[in-house]
């Protein structure tokens, strides 16, 4: 634009050539040319306009603008902007906002709004030489304001319902009172290519006998019915605009009389898949021409019900998804837990997790971030922390850690930590899976104290049996770690028997790690020393030197007892799952059976017949693995589960354990 002011034949205009230009002008002009927001001056008597290239580009192109007064070059908007710039010639500024204007631009007309602001300029005189014009675009922000109000009236009226096949036929209602139709529809696709149609009718025009009548629900036809033109239109997610089916040639074959209607408007409505998932109707059994703004309603409409419809459809999909979901996440062994991503507290977490942690749900209440962090074993807390940013980052991880349980049992954990985002990728929640893998049979000899020769021998011998040998030099080194330490068995080598032996068992003891011990020493034939050494907690005493043979029997006398206490915890966990996968009524039947109840007593307890009462306690049976009474008793025993010493007249509750 400033090398076309140059070259412009400037002397034949009221303002003379450049050379004889006021500094006001040339200031002014120097400021609008060189600024990227759309400005004009308007200079002179005649406001002659100088635009900028911003100002070009934004309100279409018209070259000629240059050097010609304001009026002559946009007329159409001369009768709402002549005024402002009246009174801004005046000395007063002004402002229009939102002002529509049809513009030519990328070839075509344009609906446009925008906000305009006049401000005087004045000449060296100090009388207004001429007016400066900024220009800033409002079309997305009306154009989204329109919409939304229309939106807003179509949500409004959809609200609150449930059920989606009310939504379309509500939807229908709308489309056809709006339209002024016939009749209206909502045709949703079936596999087969048919489609089922729920139509309202009018009868005595648009609105009028009370609304819509279910005259044609449930009729069915076939895509191909409205031939092949209109079909390859919907199939693309085209909208069909049909004036006069008799006169347009892709209505030919009678498909829009096939379904009553001899003009109208059909809005396709895609699924997921990109294919065609239901068709919106509106039409007249006589002919009419439809305008591009009644077709974009009907879009409008249609979308907004369509999304309503699928939404209802998913909010129901993901109510049974989400029960499946509890009642997997109550089955379930792993602790399954979910984290607010922003406020890193606890949204859910699995049953599981008291049997896992020891600790109930509510105890991660609060900063559950911090909570969960001092649950973590010291030594651990960095790389599980590092974990968990990790994911509230974006990423995955899966990390093992220990955990120190309030009875100061330390258990093994592998989580898999993963995000989840929101639909603009956003980590809105950290979740993961937690599994137990604590290795309860016990398979680690942790040998401890002892000269290094000592050491040698027990780890040649121990590990030539098959088990893992770890070995601490000093006892203090042993006792802090122990803790953290795999299932096991400890073999005390020392040369200070009697008070070592005592020592080690009754401190492991006192923090409640479960590790026997086996106390290897000379008793200098003192049979006191093993009494009180097994007193004081140790699983067994050997003189040393021992041999091998009554070495790995005393280890795998020790290791029995483990994996002899792994067992019942593994069948109380079976126990109980079976138990927590029973329903009401049969939980109600296994509380009174163990309570003593009879088939008879049961059935007057709780209201059913003794041949109902039969049904369920064969379930019972089969759910806990039992074939005899005193076989689902002991099941339920494991579970953690006792009848109550002296059961009330007609209440066999179990209470739990």
């Amino acid at each position: 634009m400033g090398a076309r002011v140059r070259s412009h034949g400037w002397s034949a205009t009221p303002i003379g050539p450049p050379a004889a230009w006021p500094q006001s002008l040339r200031t002014a002009l120097g400021v609008v040319l060189g600024s990227g927001f759309p400005t004009l001056l308007a200079w002179g008597p005649d406001l002659l306009c100088f635009p900028n290239d911003a100002f070009v580009r934004s309100l279409g192109d018209r070259p000629d603008a240059l050097g010609r007064p304001f009026e002559e070059a946009w007329p159409e908007t001369w009768s709402a902007i002549g005024p402002v710039a009246a009174r801004a010639r005046s000395g007063e500024a002004g402002y229009l906002e939102d002002l529509p204007l049809t513009l030519e631009r990328n070839g075509r007309p344009e609906e446009t709004w925008w906000n305009f602001s006049y401000s005087p300029i004045l000449d060296e005189t100090g009388v207004v030489g001429g007016v400066l014009a900024t220009a800033h675009e409002t079309t997305d922000r009306v154009a989204a304001e329109r919409r939304l109000r229309f939106l807003v009236d179509v949500g409004a009226r959809l609200r609150g319902m449930a059920d989606p096949r009310e939504v379309a036929a509500a939807a229908v209602a709308m489309l056809g009172r709006h339209l002024g139709a016939d009749r209206a529809g909502c045709c949703e696709a079936y596999p087969t290519g048919a489609f089922a149609a729920i139509d309202s009718e009018w009868k005595g025009g648009a609105g009028e006998g009370g609304g819509p009548a279910a005259g044609a629900a449930g009729r069915r036809w076939r895509l191909a019915d409205l031939g092949a033109p209109l079909a390859g239109d919907l199939r693309a997610g085209s909208a069909v605009r049909v004036d006069d089916a008799e006169a347009d040639p892709r209505a030919s074959g009678g498909g829009f009389a096939r379904l009553g209607l001899r003009s109208g408007i059909m809005v396709p409505l895609l699924g997921d898949d990109g294919r065609l998932a239901a068709v919106f109707h509106a039409g007249r059994a006589a002919p009419r021409r439809w305008h591009d703004s009644e077709t974009a309603a009907a879009r409008e409409v249609a979308q907004n019900a369509w999304e309503t419809v699928c939404r209802l459809r998913a909010e129901a999909a993901l109510r049974a998804s989400e029960e499946r979901f509890r009642q997997f996440a109550e089955h379930s062994t792993d602790v399954l837990w979910l984290l607010d991503a922003a406020a890193m507290r606890v949204e859910y977490l699995s049953p599981a997790f008291q049997r896992v942690w020891g600790l109930p749900r509510t105890a991660f209440d609060g900063p559950s971030r911090d909570l969960w962090l001092g649950t973590v074993h010291p030594d651990d807390r960095a790389r599980a922390a590092a974990a968990m940013e990790q994911v509230r980052r974006g990423g995955s991880a899966v990390e093992e850690y220990r955990i120190v349980r309030p009875d100061g049992t330390v258990r093994r954990i592998r989580d898999t930590f993963f995000p989840i985002r929101d639909a603009a990728g956003r980590v809105t929640r950290v979740a993961g899976i937690a599994k137990d893998t604590t290795q309860h049979e016990g398979s680690v000899v942790y040998v401890v104290d002892g000269p290094p020769d000592m050491h040698e021998w027990l780890s040649r011998a121990l590990g030539g049996a098959g088990y893992q040998v770890r070995t601490f030099g000093a006892i203090p080194g042993f006792l802090e770690a122990a803790p953290a330490l795999l299932p096991g068995c400890v073999v005390l080598a020392t040369t200070e028997a009697e008070a070592v032996g005592l020592a080690v068992p009754r401190e492991l003891k006192a923090r409640r790690v479960a590790l026997p011990v086996i106390v290897a020493g000379r008793s200098g034939a003192a049979v006191g020393v093993a009494v009180r050494a097994m007193k004081a907690g140790a699983a067994d005493f050997l003189e040393t030197p021992c041999s091998k043979e009554d070495l790995l029997a005393a280890v795998a006398a020790a290791m029995a007892d483990i994996q002899d206490a792994g067992a019942r915890d593994r069948a109380a966990e079976l126990a109980k799952a079976r138990v927590a996968s029973m329903s009401g009524r049969e939980r109600e039947v296994l509380d009174l059976l163990l309570a003593g109840g009879t088939n008879k007593t049961i059935a007057r307890d709780l209201g059913i017949s003794p041949r109902t009462v039969e049904v369920y306690r064969a379930r019972v049976m089969e759910r806990l693995g039992a074939r005899t009474l005193p076989q689902a008793v002991l099941a339920a025993a494991a579970a953690g589960l006792t009848p109550p010493s002296a059961p009330p007249p007609g209440d066999g509750a179990l209470r739990a354990g």
